[in-house]
């Protein structure tokens, strides 16, 4: 076969050898995921200002037409 290797011509323990190493890897990553998810905090609801666009809002007569204008 000129140097040529088959795959049947492949020793096995060479075989079972890299299928062990990319089933760790596959653990491994599962594994990642699985604490990336459990220690992530909720996410908090944002609560509204009490004011009508918070405190940099300022309800000029220009803004006041426009509401008059398109009846907000």
């Amino acid at each position: 076969m000129n140097g040529d290797t088959l795959m049947s011509d492949k020793k096995p323990e060479n075989l079972a050898r890299r299928r062990g190493f990319f089933a760790s890897l596959g653990i491994a990553g599962a594994a990642a995921v699985a604490v990336a998810t459990t220690t992530a905090k909720p996410a908090e609801a944002m609560t509204p200002p009490g004011t009508k666009g918070g405190k940099h809002y300022s309800e000029s007569e220009h803004v006041k037409q426009y509401y008059r204008v398109n009846r907000y």
